[in-house]
């Protein structure tokens, strides 16, 4: 009977192990494998690999008690490091764009919290060589949808993620945009660029007369914001008037764009955080080509976390229930013996 437990637990470890290292490690490499492939085109000098990071949403102090939240904090952590790094070694992107909604408190964090978010979050997107970086805050960073927007958290913004409202790669200009605080940059001058990406964490053209004074001034050739967790597109008329909007789902080839003044496009790029109430999540993911006269866009949809972490639930409740028995019938073997040595009727 003991060798026969003792063959059952080995079994129940190596089980369980074996489950630890598929759901920590291999999934994310498994998840890969349906990725559609987007690499540059041979001989395609002019392509640029642009990867889109939307509301990862780290989690605060404050939503949970400890030493829940720790654990909670840090699952969430390390599942999108694990995906991003995942992502990065297959696509390896000429330029990062950081969507908004860094941190999930950050508007309403102390200025030692907000820097302890923003250390949290550079350890997860963890860069491993020379990139351009675009940041953008959102509504959960400095206010703006369920609160007042916080000029203290813009300036600290600001102050840690140090950069200038137009980002230029090569001959690409990002354009930050705020439809909240209706801030529009200056279209660049450079003549050397020949392509403008409007980014913004709010989406732009459902705002009709914002939207046509960002037309206006930029002339963006796409538009490209986050916020509402989904994976879509609207196509429009130059005058950004007739929309049809259209769900980018799971499975669906790249979108193919070819830039023409006639239609214009805003992408939305889903959450990467399984914490955001939808199992679709993922990175949005572009290639720039033709010299930039052509784009083609996917998303690197990431696995589900939550069926994993009700395993574990399941795991735990198990080995709980397996170490109660275990004992409970120890300690009355245990008893039973001490009775009959001293001949004594069990209690």
């Amino acid at each position: 009977m003991v060798f026969r437990r003792s063959i059952l637990l080995k079994y129940l470890v190596a089980a369980i192990v074996g489950a630890l290292i598929y759901t920590e490690w291999i999934v994310y490499e498994v998840q890969s494998r349906y990725w559609y492939t987007l690499k540059c085109r041979e001989f395609d000098l002019s392509c640029t690999k642009i990867l889109f990071i939307a509301d990862p949403q780290i989690q605060g102090d404050t939503a949970l008690p400890p030493p829940l939240s720790y654990l909670v904090n840090w699952d969430s952590d390390q599942y999108l490091k694990s995906t991003f790094s995942v992502v990065m070694r297959t696509f390896l992107p000429d330029v990062l764009v950081f969507m908004g909604d860094l941190m999930d408190e950050g508007s309403i964090s102390t200025t030692a919290q907000f820097h302890n978010y923003a250390k949290r979050l550079f350890n997860i997107f963890d860069i491993q060589y020379p990139v351009t970086i675009v940041w953008l805050p959102g509504d959960n960073d400095i206010g703006g949808e369920n609160e007042p927007i916080r000029l203290d958290k813009i300036k600290e913004f600001a102050e840690v993620f140090k950069q200038p409202s137009v980002i230029t790669y090569k001959n690409i200009s990002f354009y930050k945009v705020d439809p909240i605080l209706r801030n529009i940059p200056e279209k660049n001058t450079n003549e050397n660029a020949n392509i403008s990406i409007v980014v913004s964490h709010f989406p732009v053209t459902v705002r009709t007369s914002f939207s046509q004074m960002v037309n206006n001034r930029l002339q963006p050739n796409i538009y490209f914001c986050a916020h509402d967790h989904k994976s879509k597109y609207i196509t429009q008329n130059k005058n950004l008037v007739f929309k049809e909007t259209t769900e980018f789902r799971d499975g669906d080839p790249p979108l193919e764009i070819t830039f023409s003044e006639d239609i214009k496009y805003e992408i939305f790029v889903p959450t990467c955080s399984y914490r955001m109430g939808t199992n679709k999540i993922g990175y949005g993911a572009a290639v720039l080509e033709s010299n930039n006269r052509k784009m083609r866009y996917t998303v690197f949809w990431s696995s589900e976390r939550f069926p994993f972490l009700m395993f574990y639930l399941v795991v735990v409740g198990l080995a709980s229930v397996y170490v109660a028995i275990y004992f409970t019938f120890k300690k009355l073997i245990t008893r039973r013996t001490t009775a009959l040595k001293t001949k004594t009727p069990l209690a």
